[in-house]
């Protein structure tokens, strides 16, 4: 018969190596009462080191200033396990409602058996606890406190569906390779992912979460991971975009994932614009081996960064997400038409208001090469290209052609002054005239009206008498702006009334 055991008692060691375990259980069932306490002093606990039928049946509290190694089987009611050293599990854990509080430096959860565990508490400040080799549960609360769990290559899954079931101060999750921390969901709440890349791997490490709002109450498991540098060394060229695209996070990427349940899900991402720059839009790495621009977002902040939102998201394959920019769009203008000596203003329409530099070319006959809005007053028909860059580093073209015709003096062979407001004065419509002088004739060759006002023009009266229906010369002698030899144009204008 086994023995049974039932107590309060420290045991106490004086060496802090726990090479070898002060506490063997061989094969016993040992009872921690409600209330009690067991006390590993500096060294480690091997439950069933021997016989291989070892039970611990823990409703109190067990302190173990080393590791914790379980062979056999370690059964929790509403209880405590704290330990400073490793939790090494190889057979059978069942959690309850239980706690492990992991309050020493870094440590590791590692074995041959995945420990569900209840709740698990990471203690001991910014330490580092490490998931070697092995996945694990929750199926309580994740707090974290300060501390990184790393999971490598692994899973950890909170399988409890609570918003809240992970908490944290500094602290986060990272992963390597395929792992990730999970989350299982059944309602539309925001389910934040507090991930960040390894302190181990490409450090310093960076914090940047994901947050998953799914369309619907069933359940679901969604998965992250954030891989800070750029994605192009993983295989994801981030200068291989679709056509809405224009620039791809370089700093930092995500892996995520959907691996059970079929409902879509609201993403958001978190970055810092003073060290990521600053993003409007996400991409996912698909088909046809490219970034693809996923939909319209949203722009926001949380967490003390800033965020980005794109409702609906169903595709998790492959798993690559991004920050992004599309790109802005530049419309130049329509084109223009001038008399040689006239200007015009460009005014381009420009989609973005970050933008950062402009650049016309030519940039000759230009008031500026490098504004918005240059004054354009070209010699030859041209046709000028701007260029835009917004403060990603986009760069957007388009252009404009200003075509330049020979000056020639503008001027109606008809017009009537009956006080309609239409054609009522009679004058030249150019509007870069330098030097003017325009005379009017009656057909007997007396001179009836002559202004050297290029706004000013023939009213149909001479001498306060309105003048006779009819036609009537006229000559003019003008000089256009641009232009250095002035002209002399002649012909007659029909009187109507």
């Amino acid at each position: 018969m086994k023995a049974v055991y039932s107590f309060l008692f420290l045991l106490a060691f004086a060496s802090t190596t726990f090479s070898q375990a002060l506490f063997n259980n061989n094969g016993a069932d040992i009872y921690v009462k409600d209330g009690g306490f067991m006390i590993v002093k500096t060294n480690s606990l091997h439950n069933n080191e021997i016989a291989g039928t070892g039970v611990i049946d823990n409703a109190g509290t067990i302190v173990v200033e080393g590791n914790i190694t379980n062979d056999g089987s370690i059964n929790a009611a509403g209880d405590t396990i704290r330990l400073s050293g490793d939790w090494i599990n190889n057979n059978s854990y069942t959690g309850n409602s239980s706690w492990v509080d992991m309050y020493g430096g870094n440590q590791l959860i590692t074995g041959t058996a995945i420990t569900t565990f209840n709740n698990l508490n990471l203690g001991g400040g910014s330490v580092v606890k490490r998931q070697q080799n092995i996945d694990a549960v929750t199926s309580g609360l994740l707090v974290l406190n300060n501390a990184e769990l790393a999971t490598d290559a692994n899973e950890m899954l909170v399988s409890n569906p609570n918003t809240n079931a992970i908490t944290w101060n500094s602290g986060f999750v990272s992963s390597v390779n395929t792992g990730k921390l999970s989350r299982s969901t059944n309602s539309t709440g925001a389910y934040i992912f507090p991930v960040g890349s390894p302190s181990y791997n490409n450090p310093p490490s960076i914090f940047r979460p994901v947050e998953y709002a799914p369309t619907a109450s069933a359940a679901n498991t969604y998965g992250a991971m954030v891989v800070k540098g750029d994605a192009t060394n993983d295989g994801y060229n981030i200068n291989i975009l679709d056509d809405v695209l224009c620039k791809v996070n370089p700093f930092f990427y995500h892996r995520l994932y959907h691996s059970t349940g079929s409902d879509a899900t609201s993403l958001k991402m978190f970055f810092n614009p003073s060290s990521d720059g600053d993003w409007t839009d996400q991409a996912h790495w698909d088909a046809p081996s490219r970034w693809n621009y996923i939909g319209a977002s949203t722009a926001g902040s949380g967490l003390g960064l800033s965020t980005v939102s794109v409702a609906g998201v169903s595709d998790f394959q492959p798993e690559p997400f991004a920050l992004s920019r599309r790109k802005f769009t530049v419309n130049a203008g329509p084109d223009v038409d001038l008399t040689l000596g006239q200007s015009t203003t460009l005014n381009p329409t420009i989609s973005t208001g970050s933008v950062t530099s402009y650049n016309w070319t030519p940039s000759v006959n230009l008031s500026c090469g490098n504004c918005a809005s240059p004054e354009a007053t070209p010699g030859v028909t041209t046709e000028y290209l701007i260029t835009v860059v917004d403060d990603a580093g986009c760069s957007i073209s388009d252009s404009l052609i200003v075509r330049v015709s020979s000056p020639e003096l503008l001027i109606p062979t008809a017009f009537s002054p009956n006080g309609d407001g239409v054609n009522d004065v009679f004058r030249a419509l150019n509007k870069n005239l330098t030097k003017y002088n325009l005379q009017v004739y009656d057909r007997w060759g007396e001179m009836i009206f002559e202004t050297s006002d290029p706004s000013e023009g023939w009213d149909g009266v001479y001498q306060g008498i309105n003048q006779p229906l009819g036609v009537y010369v006229w000559q003019c002698n003008y000089l256009f702006s641009g232009i250095s030899k002035s002209k002399t144009a002649k012909g007659n204008v029909t009187l109507m009334r």
